[in-house]
């Protein structure tokens, strides 16, 4: 009997935790020279050349540049930057994850599955009280990249994030790993840290 309670438990808690606020976990690395930031004038600007006329890759700059003006940075183009803020977004092709359901629980959504819960709270079906079993799903790592130049060419900051997700819906996860990388600001240097938040649930 405690057996069949504590899946019943378990299946509640799962329904529950899915309609609440949703749980953003990240790898942070950063590696800098460089004490407090000093409100210098920053241009932003893509890694990659070819994105340097994408709508994406502005709305990305423009997520970016929020977090440095709140760093008493100041947003400027290309007429005498003081700084080079450099960026890139990149996601890999995927790898299979297992994991272990209890019973026959499976869930039924019509969103899309992020960052550990499911984005849209989910109905369940089967039966809670049968044999745990494992299930095979593909997971997709997305990464933001950004660094910080001299015009000389000289870096004194080099930070990325990352995180693992089961859809390539970068534009959603891309604001998500900006809060990540730039908490605690320029942070520890040459060090991976783990940062975990809870964002809001969306609709």
């Amino acid at each position: 009997m405690n057996v069949i309670l504590n899946r019943l438990f378990l299946a509640i808690s799962i329904f529950a935790l899915s309609a609440c606020a949703t749980t953003f976990r990240s790898n942070v690395a950063t590696f800098h020279e460089m004490t407090v930031p000093g409100g210098e004038r920053v241009m932003l600007v893509p890694m990659n050349a070819e994105k340097k006329d994408s709508l994406e890759y502005r709305q990305y700059a423009n997520v970016i540049a929020s977090h440095l003006k709140g760093y008493g940075y100041k947003e400027t183009g290309e007429s005498e930057p003081e700084l080079i803020a450099g960026f890139d977004v990149t996601v890999n092709d995927g790898r299979e994850k297992l994991e272990t359901r209890p019973g026959n629980l499976d869930p039924y959504w019509h969103g899309y599955w992020s960052w550990g819960r499911y984005w849209h709270s989910p109905g369940f079906y089967g039966d809670p009280f049968g044999p745990d079993r494992i299930v095979a799903s593909t997971v997709y790592t997305i990464t933001l990249t950004v660094e910080l130049r001299k015009p000389t060419g000289e870096v004194i900051f080099e930070g990325r994030a990352d995180t693992e997700v089961r859809s390539k819906s970068v534009p959603e996860v891309v604001p998500f790993l900006a809060d990540a990388l730039f908490q605690n600001f320029p942070g520890e240097s040459g060090k991976t840290r783990r940062v975990v938040f809870e964002t809001e649930q969306k609709e």
